[in-house]
């Protein structure tokens, strides 16, 4: 297949869902990557991609640009994050880009690289890839944001953004989530948004496809590393309030009830961008907060436990399941591992209160047997549930499928070209 990938921000080992896609697309199809950029880093990211052999076109913009698209945004029904990504310049380019090659699919990722380039959809197969339910995200942030700035915006963007959601699955014929829990929110949202309560349900949920996030099996290998008795890991883009809300819960409401029990226990927040709220808790000496690093896996892997009990949550937990990949066992709250379909008890264990994650969390700093069990069969989950390969196979039947039915409308519409002529699979 000729693929057009289409991202608001560089795929990276940070961004992984589209960067794991586009490694394994690239095996067997031609995929032309465009993306914006607004930073250095990106642009450092897009040239490591080019490195690596992909197909990267850059359209660069200035934050300032970014954020006086934002700032407008107040004062309109738009998502702010919809405003921010929104580009002119950048729509212009991806439909050049349409105009001059012959694409079999059009794949697009988030929220905001659809915010551009949703127009696409009437002439192209596209494939909108939400990963995850952004209004149901809102929805918890308006209660448990981690500041009462955070929980103001929440508030003004979830009704934006049900708005903006619930029009695009009315428009969009194919769209991907990484859980089922979010897939059943976006469902949930349509119907209601759009006075749809009588849909046919089938049809509707026809729509939006699960497909969960993979692990580079062979990049999050174990390793012999000696472990950091007693060490709590937490990791995570830190610039994320969702991130954010969670570290503090865990230092605050969390570590406390394993320091009654473990003096010398100790928390590592590992992650890029911490605020000022996640730096303060490194002048406590148990606590280190590391800000970007290059390689998370050594913090991940020396760790006796992953903690992971997330506030609030959309989709699936990358860094859970790549601690599992490390043999690191995880503790996670109940929503995150009913997201990932993992087997409590088996491959990771599942606490609710407080009290429940200090009580599983000495557990498993006392219960080598139990920490064994958890390591291997975590290792095996993942790789049985989130290989990169597998999941690929499935983006591209969902590709086969659409391409299917948009010659299909052609056909049904008069139209002589037929896109599925032109793949090659």
């Amino acid at each position: 297949m000729r693929i057009l990938f289409v991202t608001p921000y560089p795929p990276s080992r940070i961004r992984v869902r589209g960067y794991g896609f586009l490694n394994e697309l690239q095996r067997e199809h031609e995929v032309m990557l465009i993306t914006q950029c607004v930073s250095e880093q990106e642009l450092a990211d897009a040239e490591s991609l080019r490195n690596q052999g992909h197909e990267v076109i850059v359209v660069q913009e200035s934050k300032r640009q970014a954020a006086l698209r934002s700032g407008g945004a107040l004062f309109s029904n738009v998502p702010v994050q919809v405003a921010y990504a929104r580009s002119g310049l950048f729509a212009g380019a991806v439909q050049d880009l349409c105009s001059q090659h012959t694409f079999d699919v059009v794949h697009v990722e988030h929220l905001r690289g659809i915010a551009s380039v949703e127009h696409i959809a009437r002439n192209h197969p596209l494939i909108w890839d939400a990963v995850d339910c952004i209004t149901l995200l809102f929805k918890q942030a308006v209660v448990a944001g981690p500041s009462l700035p955070v929980r103001m915006l929440a508030r003004v963007e979830h009704k934006r953004t049900q708005r903006y959601e619930a029009r695009l699955l009315g428009q969009l014929q194919h769209i991907l989530v990484t859980s089922e829990r979010d897939r059943q929110a976006m469902i949930e949202l349509y119907r209601t948004q759009m006075g749809d309560l009588m849909s046919n349900d089938e049809a509707l949920s026809a729509r939006v496809s699960v497909l969960p996030n993979g692990v580079d099996l062979e990049y999050f290998r174990p390793v012999h590393l000696e472990r950091r008795r007693f060490n709590v890991v937490f990791s995570g883009k830190m610039s994320y309030h969702a991130n954010v809300a969670t570290a503090l819960y865990l230092y605050q409401q969390i570590m406390p009830l394993v320091w009654q029990q473990v003096p010398e226990a100790t928390l590592t927040i590992v992650g890029s961008r911490p605020p000022k709220a996640i730096q303060l808790l490194s002048h406590d000496p148990r606590v280190e907060v590391t800000g970007y690093v290059p390689d998370v896996r050594p913090y991940i892997q020396r760790a006796e436990v992953m903690l992971s009990p997330m506030v609030y949550s959309v989709g699936i937990q990358n860094k859970v399941l790549e601690a599992m990949a490390l043999g690191t066992p995880a503790v996670v709250a109940a929503q995150v591992a009913e997201s990932l379909g993992a087997h409590p008890g088996r491959d990771l264990l599942v606490a609710g209160s407080p009290q429940e994650f200090a009580n599983t969390t000495l557990r498993l700093m006392h219960d080598s047997e139990l920490h064994a069990t958890l390591r291997q069969c975590g290792r095996r989950y993942v790789e049985e549930r989130h290989n990169w390969r597998l999941v690929t196979e499935r983006l591209v039947d969902i590709y086969r499928r659409a391409v299917a039915m948009h010659s299909g409308n052609n056909i049904a519409h008069g139209t002589e070209v037929s896109f599925a002529s032109r793949i090659s699979i």
